[in-house]
């Protein structure tokens, strides 16, 4: 997978010596309203969750992924790693998700070419794509096609076709630099930063095993993140208004009640379309739909777009759904209906302990679906073994 690691190099956060052995830092996931923190420790051919913790942002300290109020910030990332349970964090080493909405992940297609030749096309490619001077973003890409049958040559790049295929993620310096400046200031060393679907992807595919096409909708607190993978491989990301918070609001707004007992309705009826004579329901199932149209629309898109170009040409059968709002009662369900497609919940453990049915004493499935970002984070410390 993807990992923004060079923009800790080109800045010097750290002394940390990267040519040395490798150093292992946990997962830190830091959005508009929360902060999520996961590490991982292998155990017997898997992994088991040494320590996690959340810890609640109030409104105003960060919106829309931009830092409004360092001083708070930085406080309230010093009491969120003080709270955590499980082992206390013996390093100060981390690895941090960056705002989705300020991302730009594109796959483009480059000629066959020597490896050294990419890395400069790579640059023409993303003042092409992305609409920001290349100093003034930070970027990583890899190659996501290789020859099957052989090894490549030392400097050349083989594959079966004449092209190279490249996955190019980016984000702006105005970004990222405050994230940097927060958490040195709170005492961490980041060893790389990872755009959010990344680490999403990385969580729920199960590694090795995925070649056909997938929607993930992660439906968090102010927004709805859907990414198509294939192959190990995203291909197209985006961000939804559709929200927890937003559907709260409907609710309450429809059956003239409070956020609060709208939260707790939603998750405790859902999408009952018995419960109160089907008024829940119906309140819901309108931005439901629009999300669902949404989902149809790209995937739509990908089959239009993108499919013509993949070797295997298969088409999107499944979605998988995580984040805080995957445990609204009847959502799968409601998906399916509308969409005619498989629809389920995804694992966070798929990747971490060996039996796929396995969870966190800790950390119940229903609370893990939160903390997706956060367990991919802390899988990349293992995931180039």
């Amino acid at each position: 997978m993807l990992s923004l690691r060079e923009i800790t190099r080109r800045v010097e956060i750290t002394m940390l010596d990267f040519l040395g052995p490798k150093t292992e830092g946990f997962g830190l996931d830091i959005n508009d309203l929360s902060i999520k923190i996961a590490q991982l420790k292998r155990k017997m051919g898997g992994f088991t969750l040494t320590t996690f913790g959340r810890h609640e942002i109030k409104d105003g300290l960060i919106e829309e992924g931009e830092i409004k109020k360092e001083s708070e910030l930085i406080d309230v990332i010093k009491e969120a790693i003080k709270r955590t349970q499980g082992e206390p964090l013996k390093t100060n080493c981390c690895i941090t998700s960056l705002p989705e909405t300020e991302s730009f992940v594109q796959v483009v297609t480059l000629p066959l070419m020597k490896k050294e030749e990419v890395a400069e096309a790579i640059k023409w490619e993303i003042e092409a794509h992305i609409p920001l001077a290349l100093n003034e973003v930070y970027y990583d890409w890899q190659i996501i096609e290789a020859a099957p049958d052989k090894k490549p040559a030392a400097k050349e790049l083989t594959q079966p076709s004449s092209h190279l295929k490249i996955l190019i993620g980016a984000l702006p310096k105005k970004t990222v630099d405050p994230y940097l400046n927060v958490l040195k200031k709170a005492g961490l060393k980041p060893l790389s930063f990872e755009i959010e679907c990344v680490a999403i992807a990385r969580a729920l595919i199960k590694k090795g095993a995925l070649h056909k096409p997938i929607v993930i909708v992660d439906v968090g607190a102010r927004r709805t993140n859907l990414l198509i993978c294939c192959d190990q491989t995203i291909y197209f990301t985006t961000s939804l208004l559709i929200s927890n918070l937003s559907l709260e609001k409907t609710l309450s707004e429809k059956l003239d009640i409070t956020q609060i007992k709208a939260k707790e309705i939603k998750m405790k009826v859902g999408l009952d379309p018995k419960h109160r004579d089907g008024k829940i329901f119906r309140a819901l199932g309108e931005p439901l739909k629009e999300l669902a149209a949404k989902i149809g629309n790209y995937t739509d898109f990908y089959h239009d777009h993108i499919l013509p170009e993949q070797p295997r040409g298969e088409r999107i059968e499944k979605i998988m759904l995580c984040g805080g709002g995957a445990n609204m009662l009847g959502l799968s369900e409601f998906l399916n209906t509308e969409l005619k497609m498989p629809v389920q919940i995804g694992n966070p453990w798929i990747n971490i302990f060996n039996n796929p049915e396995e969870a966190s004493p800790g950390l119940p499935f229903d609370e893990s679906l939160s903390f997706v970002t956060a367990l991919g984070l802390a899988l990349e410390n293992y995931d180039q073994a």
